[in-house]
């Protein structure tokens, strides 16, 4: 391990950083890169490796969305909903064809400009009459059988009402063939310029479509699927493949039915898909053929959703429908087709393709044409370039600037990405464009983080170079150490304090219980419990400065004398403190072990004659409040106390000790270390007195 650290360290110090900070430029601009424009069949391999450019890139363009999300400005779509109140008086979903006929036929009766059904029927309908007929039993009159044969046919009545409206079918593109799916589907061809446009689309090997008698009926059909980021609905394809088949999505064949005109139309240049339009309309896309959706929220589209059944019922305004863009699809409970969008709003599916109608209908579009990347990474590499070249220098004011100030360049890396940040949302605003800051801020920080690296190891170096004063300082801190070291050994005379092994022991298996409970644990790692159990065996170091009359006094104390022994513990606390101020940050660098072991005694020295409930000596701490090394020290010192001869008393036997513990729990002592010291100590088989 050393070697690969010396390693390490030797090429960030070689050329004073500049090779090593340059292969994380080109490193991390490269995986930047490969994040947008993934390398050709490897684009599971590299997921991985370009994870953090991809969602960081989509977490900061939710960011402009949800700081300024679309206003619509105009009101073309009506959603037709199948909702609660549908589903509650017409019955579960789906609806005989013969039903949603009706429902059709009534939108129908408003003269709507388009209708897009956001479903798809690619079985024939159970509930027609002739499949009603030869499903009933054997014994049932043939005049039924034949009264159900001659009723028209549930498909054949939707077909009628597709044929009679201007009506937009929905499919679904599938990436594998099922039973239900088929190889294409009835759809208007698109006009095509510029190039071949199928290698640059999405593209579906097999399709979920209507049957051929709904499909031949309908003025149209679409493609429904739209591909989730993680979950979530950022971009729509407005045209895609089934095949070699290019195919509409539904709003851009809803408004080829609307308008009348001809065919859907798709320029293609070098890149991709440059745009796809419809009568006047030309919309800006990705090479893909697809659009970043703008999202509006939820709150401010509610207004266009109207209930199956209030059209059923002629309930509703008439100018809800009549020339409007009406969807037909599903937005009730419990049947799935809810939607996560940019805004991290849960939406109906049919809410996107509205939304998608809406912003075309408005042209408020925002893009992210195929050189804005390259653009991106281009001025990233000359800032880093910039970065790698001046940052080193040792007489420039930026690297003077850095070593001046410890956090210098973590409020350099801050600023230029807030600017970026900044500049991007204002062209989101005024352009509509998407401008990547967050590759900015990765690429930047990793170059900037290796720079400051190779910095810190030559200030290193030079730390070393004033050896002598931190010499000096250290052979004083361990002469003040050898001082406080002596003090500790010195004994206490007299009937009280005590420094046997006996506590340590007794302390060290407390903790090793107390840290297998919740509790404890994250607080009894296995040093800590070594430096609690060391400091327990000098927990009355204070006794040392009592005058040694009373430390012998074969006679129960008076008040006084009392008063004069409580000192200890703050006494002790205050010599404990002094020597770690004396030895300062020095003994944190030099003796890191010292330095803990001090921070813990002076804790024990000064706490554990506390009481649980308050009522102890010299802060009159509570509960959790006293430290808990303190807490274990606390039952230990009394047990070691009650369990020894005194002149003025005899030692109590072990049951009575024990009970003498037990009864101070959640007054003296820490309930659940009383309880464990008790269990304990019915095990314990070495004599109970110190």
């Amino acid at each position: 391990m050393r070697p690969v650290l010396d390693l390490v360290r030797y090429l960030f110090q070689f050329g004073q950083g500049r090779p090593a900070a340059l292969a994380i430029l080109l490193w991390t601009s490269s995986v930047s890169v490969i994040s947008e424009f993934p390398l050709d069949g490897a684009a599971e391999l590299t997921s991985n490796v370009t994870g953090a450019f991809t969602k960081a890139r989509q977490f900061l363009f939710d960011g402009y969305q949800k700081y300024h999300p679309r206003t619509p400005l105009s009101q073309p779509v009506t959603i037709v909903a199948i909702d609660e109140k549908s589903l509650a008086n017409l019955g579960q979903w789906p609806w005989p064809r013969s039903q949603l006929a009706a429902l059709l036929d009534a939108i129908a009766a408003y003269q709507p400009a388009a209708v897009g059904l956001d479903m798809y029927m690619p079985e024939a309908d159970q509930t027609s009459p002739a499949i009603i007929a030869g499903n009933l039993p054997p014994d049932t009159p043939q005049a039924v059988r034949s009264a159900l044969g001659e009723m028209p046919d549930n498909d054949s009545i939707l077909a009628r009402s597709l044929h009679n409206m201007p009506s937009v079918l929905g499919a679904a593109g599938f990436d594998h063939a099922s039973y239900t799916t088929s190889a294409g589907m009835r759809s208007h061809p698109l006009q095509v310029a510029g190039g071949d446009a199928l290698p640059h689309v999405r593209q579906f090997p097999a399709v979920l479509a209507s049957l051929p008698e709904l499909q031949a009926a309908a003025r149209g059909q679409a493609i429904l699927s739209v591909d989730l980021d993680f979950g979530v609905v950022r971009r729509v394809p407005l045209v895609s493949a089934i095949g070699d088949t290019l195919v509409s999505g539904l709003a851009m064949e809803m408004l080829r039915v609307a308008s009348g005109d001809r065919a859907v139309r798709v320029q293609v240049d070098g890149h991709g898909i440059d745009s796809v339009g419809i009568a006047d309309l030309d919309v800006p896309t990705q090479p893909g053929g697809d659009i970043w959706l703008h999202f509006a929220h939820i709150d401010d589209t509610r207004h266009r959703y109207v209930s199956a059944t209030s059209v059923l019922d002629g309930s509703i305004d008439p100018d809800m429908l009549g020339g409007k863009l009406v969807l037909l699809g599903l937005t009730g409970s419990g049947l799935h087709d809810m939607r996560t969008t940019a805004l991290g709003e849960l939406v109906p599916g049919i809410e996107i393709q509205a939304q998608v109608l809406e912003t075309l209908f408005d042209r408020r579009f925002i893009v992210r044409p195929w050189w804005m990347k390259w653009l991106e990474t281009s001025v990233i590499v000359a800032l880093g370039l910039l970065l790698v070249w001046y940052i080193p220098r040792r007489d420039s004011r930026l690297s003077q600037f850095i070593r001046a100030v410890p956090r210098a360049s973590a409020w350099i890396t801050l600023g230029i990405n807030l600017l970026l940040i900044g500049l991007g949302y204002l062209l989101f605003l005024s352009q509509g464009l998407l401008f990547d800051a967050s590759s900015f801020f990765l690429v930047i920080s990793a170059v900037i983080g290796s720079l400051i690296a190779s910095t810190a190891i030559e200030l290193n170096r030079e730390e070393k170079a004033k050896i002598v004063e931190a010499q000096r300082l250290r052979e004083a801190a361990q002469l003040i150490a050898g001082e406080f070291a002596a003090f500790l050994e010195r004994p206490i005379h007299g009937n009280f304090g005590d420094t046997s092994p006996r506590a340590a022991e007794l302390t060290r298996k407390l903790a090793g219980r107390a840290a297998a409970l919740p509790a404890y644990g994250d607080q009894l790692g296995s040093e800590a419990i070594e430096i609690i159990a060391r400091a327990a065996r000098h927990r009355d170091i204070g006794l040392v400065q009592v005058e040694r009359e009373i430390l012998a006094s074969s006679r129960e104390l008076d008040p006084e004398s009392r008063l004069r022994i409580r000192e200890h513990a703050e006494l002790g606390a205050l010599a404990v403190a002094a020597t770690r101020s004396a030895l300062g940050e020095e003994l944190e660098r030099s003796d890191p072990d010292t330095a803990s072991f001090l921070a813990v005694l002076e804790e024990v020295a000064r706490s554990h004659h506390e009481h649980w409930d308050g009522s102890g000596y010299p802060d009159g701490k509570s509960g959790a409040d006293i430290p808990l090394s303190a807490r274990l020290v606390a039952i230990i010192d009394t047990w070691n106390s009650v369990t020894c001869d005194r002149p003025w008393r005899p030692a109590m036997s072990r049951d009575e000790a024990l009970a003498l513990i037990r009864s101070g729990a959640g007054t003296q002592f820490d309930p659940q270390l009383a309880e464990l010291f008790v269990a304990m100590m019915a095990t314990e088989k070495a004599p109970p007195t110190a």
